[in-house]
């Protein structure tokens, strides 16, 4: 086989150290292909020819990227990456000392294959090395884990899993610690999941409570997630700890930022599917609408220009409010630039701006929705030259701060609002088998449970001070949970005087953990968190790390 010898010697190391999966018969049949003997010159070449395309996509078949045809449709977005944030990428799937030990393998076969035939000691290690670490066999295999159940019941669930849902008890929205109620299977489990999920709305009141005006602020934050916390040890930063609700079992159901905001914006109503999003809601789901037959008027902004992915086009459609125009951010300063070379602007730069324009505003009440990439993977710190990675905690200080600040200058202002710090999705920064740091094709746990808060500001008497202990809310939650509150607050004001906050907080509706993208869907479900890919075949995910 000559060189493809190192191809296959580095494939089982990979899949020795857990980094790749291994499709056994498919990588026996290319050896053979490329072992057989061929005497005409031409043919050799047309099989190196061939070869060569083969091996790149088996190379990708036994890895834990998505699916080919993913990759496809993601490559026009792929090509507007800057080349250093694509080399970062490459360093994420090889990590330097990796080059390091093929540079050393490399050395070691051309010493090795000039006494030894290589070749024999590879295909015998293509037969013992899968089976010695348990991936599968000559005949049926699978990326590190063979399937669980039985798929032709799984596959007919679907048609069948929302009756069968209803029937087990569809009076029940979770069991357990937020687990799907059981079905006849997981797939009609899930389907009975989305149909009890169409039957709930948040009842806003007729008319906001008597008291004093107020603002409501959501701050939709792209990436970060606890678990983004946990790993740069972040969760020392006080802002939080300041606010007065803080959700601390929070599902944003989705891993990236067009999903999550229509499933913010669209608040008022349960989870619905991936698929769902795209389509019109019900009148009662759109939370910007309804707050303006509230008294409070809509606005918009953001520290890019939300070209990507048509993001800015979706939020605007998903407000349901004509003429709302997004604010000119062009004036302030530029703090980093984007994976595709785009400013974004310095958070506190934008809000202050904001703030300044609306102090201006003769309207009683606003309703804000900002939106900030900051934290965003690929981010370039301005004059600096550190990788996303490397620049992640000092990027989420600064803007922990400079919304810190905002509030701060909410208050000294007079004004009072309602602040809601809601993640859309995580970094992803520790990264897993499943997938590297930084991509979020799989909606993990770690992925979607966020830190939600909602902070008064003015509240009670010297505002953070009045209030030391934020309310806690434990139990299982979504966007349904937090409108919730925030219809709670509208309903009795809490600026008109110092109530025990606790009281709006009572009865939050839970939710059971179902997170997904458009191929995949990760669920807890009957003890265990289960993931679906495009398959269609659910997996423990504990078996998969």
């Amino acid at each position: 086989m000559g060189i493809w010898n190192l191809y296959f010697i580095l494939k089982l190391l990979l899949l020795w150290a857990g980094i790749l999966g291994f499709h056994v018969l498919p990588n026996f049949v290319f050896a053979l292909f490329l072992v057989v003997r061929l005497r005409p010159r031409w043919a050799r070449i047309a099989r190196q020819v061939i070869a060569i395309p083969v091996g790149a996509a088996l190379l990708y078949y036994d890895s834990n990227l998505p699916p080919f045809e993913r990759f496809v449709e993601q490559l026009p977005a792929l090509m507007q990456f800057r080349f250093s944030y694509i080399v970062e990428l490459l360093g994420r799937f090889v990590p330097a000392r990796d080059w390091l030990l093929l540079a050393i393998m490399v050395l070691a076969y051309w010493i090795v294959n000039r006494w030894v035939r290589v070749t024999t000691f590879v295909l015998l290690a293509l037969l013992i090395v899968p089976g010695v670490l348990r991936v599968g066999t000559l005949i049926s295999v699978s990326p590190v884990v063979a399937a669980q159940g039985d798929t032709t019941a799984l596959a007919s669930g679907a048609v069948t899993g929302g009756a069968a849902g209803a029937a087990s008890g569809s009076s029940a929205f979770l069991t357990g610690d937020g687990e799907v109620p059981l079905g006849a299977n997981p797939n009609a489990a899930l389907n009975s999941f989305y149909s009890r999920e169409l039957t709930r709305s948040v009842s806003l009141p007729a008319q906001a409570g008597a008291g004093p005006d107020y603002d409501i602020i959501f701050l939709h934050i792209c990436s970060l997630a606890q678990d983004d916390l946990d790993v740069d040890n972040l969760d020392n930063l006080p802002l939080l700890s300041k606010f007065d609700f803080i959700f601390k079992n929070f599902n944003s159901a989705a891993s990236y930022s067009g999903p999550a905001a229509i499933r913010v914006l669209r608040a008022g109503c349960g989870q619905p599917e991936h698929k769902a999003l795209y389509d019109p809601a019900g009148p009662q789901c759109y939370i910007m609408s309804d707050l303006k037959n509230l008294g409070f008027t809509p606005t918009l902004a953001m520290n890019h220009d939300g070209h990507f992915d048509n993001f800015m086009q979706e939020v605007q459609q998903n407000f349901d409010v004509q003429g709302v125009t997004p604010f000119d951010n062009t004036r302030t300063r530029v703090a980093m630039r984007a994976f595709d070379e785009t400013p974004i602007r310095s958070d506190g730069d934008v809000l202050q701006s904001w703030w300044k324009q609306r102090t201006a505003m003769p309207d009683k009440r606003v309703a804000l929705y900002y939106n900030t990439i900051s934290l965003h993977d690929g981010n370039r710190l301005e004059g600096s030259k550190l990788s996303s990675v490397q620049s992640y905690p000092l990027r989420a200080k600064a803007m922990f701060d400079d919304i810190g600040q905002f509030i701060d200058t909410i208050q000294k202002s007079g004004r009072k609002a309602v602040v809601v710090f809601v993640p859309e999705h995580g970094a992803a920064l520790r990264g897993s088998k499943l997938q590297i740091s930084g991509m979020r094709e799989i909606p993990l746990p770690e992925i979607t449970h966020v830190p939600v808060a909602v902070k008064l500001v003015g509240f009670g008497d010297g505002a953070a001070a009045s209030h030391a202990t934020p309310v806690a809310i434990a139990t299982p939650t979504s966007y349904l949970a937090m409108m919730t509150l925030i219809s709670h607050l509208i309903a009795n004001n809490p600026f008109a005087g110092t109530p025990d906050l606790a009281q709006y907080a009572n009865d939050l509706p839970q939710t059971a953990f179902v997170s997904a993208n458009e191929q995949t869907t990760v669920m807890k479900y009957s003890g265990k968190m289960m993931i679906r890919g495009a398959d269609g075949v659910w997996l423990d995910l504990k078996s998969l790390e």
